[in-house]
C-alpha cells in the first residue's frame, strides 16, 4: 500500500485532540458556528477518523517506518504458512507487495472461509478495534488468523453468513466469466484467484500452503508498479 501525504500527516500530531483541532477551519466554523460543537461532530467520524482509527493508523505509521518493530521480528514461527507470512510482512507494510490470504479454518466445528487482504488486517491491531489481530501471538502460534466479517470475502458455513468488503488496496468486481476478481487500487491491476486458472494476473503469483492449522492455505502476491 502506497503511504499517502494524509497518512504521513497524522505523525505531526502529538494527540488526537490536535488532530481534530487541525480540522477546524473558517468555512467550517461558517457552517456549524460553534468551535466545540463542531469537535464533537469530528469525534464521530463526521469527515475525520475516530479515536480508534486515529491510533491505529499512527501505530501502523510507527512501524511502517521503523523495520525493528515488525511484529514477526525476534519470532520463529513453527508452522509454514507463518513462515511464509513472516517473510511477507515487510513488503507488504512497504507496498512493495500487496498480498491476498485465502484459506479455509474449523472452529469449534464449524468451517470459516474467505479472503485477507494481508496488509489491511496488519493494521488493525487496536485493541479497542472490532476483529483486531495480536499479530505478535498470531506469530508465535499461540493465536489463530481467520477470516472475519471485515475481512475481503467472508463465509460462515453453520450460518450461511457472508460478506464482501472494498479495502484500501482492492475493489471486489464479479464477472460472469471469471468469476470474483480483486482489483489493485494502487496500480488498477487484476487478481484473478481461478484455483484452476494458469494466469492470476499481471505480477501476481499464487502459492498453495500444505498447514497444520488450516484446512487450506492459498497465498496469492501481487508485486505493485510504482510507475503508473
Amino acid at each position: 500500500m502506497k503511504l499517502t501525504e494524509q497518512d504521513l500527516r497524522l505523525s505531526e500530531f502529538s494527540s488526537y485532540e490536535d488532530y481534530l483541532n487541525s480540522l477546524v477551519d473558517g468555512k467550517s466554523l461558517q457552517y456549524f458556528g460553534d468551535r466545540e460543537n463542531l469537535i464533537s461532530l469530528f469525534r464521530t467520524g463526521y469527515r475525520a477518523l475516530t479515536k480508534e482509527a486515529f491510533e491505529a493508523q499512527r501505530t501502523f505509521l510507527q512501524v511502517t517506518k521503523d523495520p525493528n518493530t515488525l511484529f514477526s521480528r525476534n519470532i520463529s514461527p513453527e508452522d509454514p504458512f507463518l513462515q511464509e507470512l513472516a517473510k511477507r510482512e515487510r513488503p507488504n507494510r512497504l507496498g512493495l507487495m500487496s498480498t491476498i490470504i485465502y484459506m479455509r479454518y474449523m472452529k469449534k466445528n464449524t468451517e470459516i472461509s474467505g479472503y485477507i487482504d494481508y496488509e489491511e488486517a496488519l493494521r488493525r491491531v487496536h485493541q479497542d478495534q472490532q476483529y483486531s489481530n495480536n499479530w505478535k501471538a498470531i506469530f508465535a502460534g499461540e493465536k489463530v488468523l481467520y477470516p472475519t466479517p471485515v475481512d475481503l470475502l467472508y463465509y460462515n458455513a453453520k450460518t450461511g453468513r457472508s460478506r464482501k468488503n472494498n479495502t484500501r488496496n482492492y475493489q471486489i468486481l464479479c464477472d460472469p466469466l471469471r468469476g470474483i476478481i480483486f482489483r489493485n487500487m494502487y496500480d488498477r491491476k487484476d487478481i484473478l484467484p481461478d484455483p484452476v486458472a494458469s494466469f492470476y494476473g499481471t505480477n501476481t503469483s499464487r502459492t498453495e500452503i500444505e498447514s497444520d492449522l488450516y484446512e487450506q492455505v492459498v497465498l496469492y502476491d501481487h508485486v505493485v508498479r510504482k510507475n503508473y
